[in-house]
């Protein structure tokens, strides 16, 4: 007999022109996407590639909430504080390449993630609280499961993190990784909570990460 499952959707919030310059962008910087994104997102909601969703959790940055208002538009949704960016501290608005010399970045990737960044979040805070997040989904798929689909709008970081617990331990890292406004449909079964399919949404466009607009541009 098939397992039943849930869908969930993990969707990255559209780019910014932090993003753009290749910059880290933590839960501090409070940006909003760039033009070039809310039309890519129109469009798609224009040809009606988005799924249908019962149920919509939003992180509070303003780049989450502007693209989740354009992916559903009209659409109640609830800011959960738990899917905000990881916040980078010194390193915000650093680019890979300005970092690069810094011996505690090198481990910070070396490591995935679990070095500090100056005054930045301890990774053991950062999944405590996406912790949270896979708990909630868990108490809400056995309490309501007609609240399902739900989609999470969020951020990279944490999409990363969540789908490195969900999915088996042979899968890369970063096989998951999202670009911009992009996103991923999970079939998420339970006890234990865990993904049996993860596949890649909104897949039958330019995103805007191929184009010149962003493979030309120079930081200034």
């Amino acid at each position: 007999m098939k397992e039943k499952t849930i869908t969930v959707y993990f969707i990255r919030h559209g780019l910014t022109f932090q993003n753009l310059c290749r910059e880290y962008q933590g839960s501090i910087q409070n940006n909003d996407i760039l033009p070039e994104s809310a039309m890519l997102i129109r469009q798609r909601v224009r040809r009606g590639t988005v799924p249908e969703v019962k149920t919509l959790w939003v992180s509070p940055l303003k780049r989450a909430r502007s693209t989740a208002e354009l992916y559903f538009p009209g659409k109640e949704y609830e800011l959960v504080p738990e899917l905000q960016e990881r916040e980078f501290g010194q390193w915000d608005g650093m680019t890979h390449a300005e970092l690069l010399n810094d011996a505690l970045y090198r481990e910070f990737l070396n490591s995935l993630g679990r070095v500090t960044p100056p005054d930045g979040e301890p990774f053991d805070a950062f999944g405590a609280r996406l912790q949270i997040i896979l708990e909630r989904i868990e108490q809400l798929a056995q309490a309501e499961q007609d609240q399902f689909p739900l989609a999470l709008v969020f951020h990279g970081g944490p999409i990363l993190h969540l789908t490195d617990r969900l999915v088996p331990e042979n899968e890369p890292y970063w096989r998951h990784y999202s670009l911009g406004g992009g996103g991923l449909k999970l079939e998420l079964a339970l006890n234990p909570l865990r993904a049996v399919s993860v596949e890649e949404i909104f897949n039958d466009d330019v995103p805007v990460e191929r184009t010149p607009f962003y493979l030309d541009f120079k930081k200034p």
